[in-house]
């Protein structure tokens, strides 16, 4: 934990959302995606309320809140998926996933092509 701040630190709730609006343009649930403004809470990634740190600070729903508060997400998870809603804003992207598939499927049809060519070439051989 930064040193700077005490888990004692005054609470500034206002300030804390001006510096996600601010720093976050892309507001959703950084685990689930959840976009309904009214469901979305700043979470002090630190569990220090006065810390209001750019870095410190994620919008989650209140489900994933309380799940990242109990420790059932790791701190670089939710920084993770941070930087990636506010990359795509919301929109499915495959493109890290699918960045070879074309090459991947050429080389399984070639495969599978001299697959059957030996096959065929070994039930020949058996007829005769």
């Amino acid at each position: 934990m930064n040193e700077t701040f005490s888990l004692l630190a005054p609470r500034r709730q206002g300030e804390a959302h001006r510096t996600a609006r601010a720093a976050y343009p892309f507001r959703c649930c950084v685990v689930c995606g959840l976009q309904v403004p009214t469901c979305l809470t700043v979470a002090h990634l630190d569990h220090a309320a006065g810390n209001n740190d750019p870095d410190n600070l994620a919008y989650l729903c209140h489900t994933h809140h309380w799940m990242y508060d109990a420790g059932l997400y790791p701190l670089e998870a939710i920084k993770l998926l941070r930087a990636h809603w506010q990359q795509t804003e919301g929109k499915p992207t495959h493109a890290a996933r699918m960045k070879d598939a074309g090459a991947k499927a050429a080389a399984t049809r070639k495969r599978r092509t001299a697959a059957r060519k030996a096959w065929e070439t070994r039930r020949q051989q058996a007829e005769t």
